[in-house]
Order: C-alpha cells, then structure tokens, then sequence
C-alpha cells in the first residue's frame, strides 16, 4: 500500500496558522494597546482645536474645488452636446442631394 505525502501548500498553511497569532504575541498588536488613553489618542481623541480647524478648511476647500469640477464638466458637456449638434447638421446637410 502507497502511503501519500503531505503536499507542501499544507505546511505552508499550517506555519502561517502559528506564525501570525506568534508575531502578534510577540510585537504587540492595536487591539492590545488600545486601553485607556492610548484608546482616546488613537481614535483622535487628543485632537487640538487647531487641528480640527485646520481640518474643517481643508474639507471646505476641497468641496469648494470639487464644487468648481463639476461646474466645469457641467459647461464641458454642454459644449460639446452643441459641437456634436453641428457636426450633426453638416454631415446631414451634405449627405442630403440638391434637388
């Protein structure tokens, strides 16, 4: 009777199922630092006001350029719904016989 081997991609498999929780244990992970004020910090909790404020600027002026996007896109479409409209009625009126 054969005896079959184990493949490769098995062990491999099973280092990484040790590997990970051993790395986590040993480094340290987010969750395990996340206790009393480091939690506050991390989720901006120690955030100043000067940095909030600096915050809701740069949200302010990019909805501002975002704003100015659309518009233009907006007035780019228009221009080229009329350009395609000429070029609709000249190949129209070129195509038509002269009677």
């Amino acid at each position: 009777m054969q005896h079959a081997s184990w493949p490769w991609w098995m062990s491999l498999m099973v280092m990484m199922m040790f590997m990970g929780p051993a790395m986590r244990f040993t480094f340290g992970h987010r969750r395990g630092r996340m206790r009393g004020r480091d939690w506050e910090r991390d989720l901006g909790g120690g955030m100043g006001r000067e940095d909030a404020a600096r915050l809701d600027n740069a949200l302010a002026e990019r909805d501002n350029v975002i704003e100015d996007l659309q518009r233009r896109l907006t007035e780019m479409e228009s221009r080229l719904d009329f350009a395609e409209r000429l070029i609709a009625e000249r190949s129209e009126s070129h195509a038509a016989p002269r009677v």
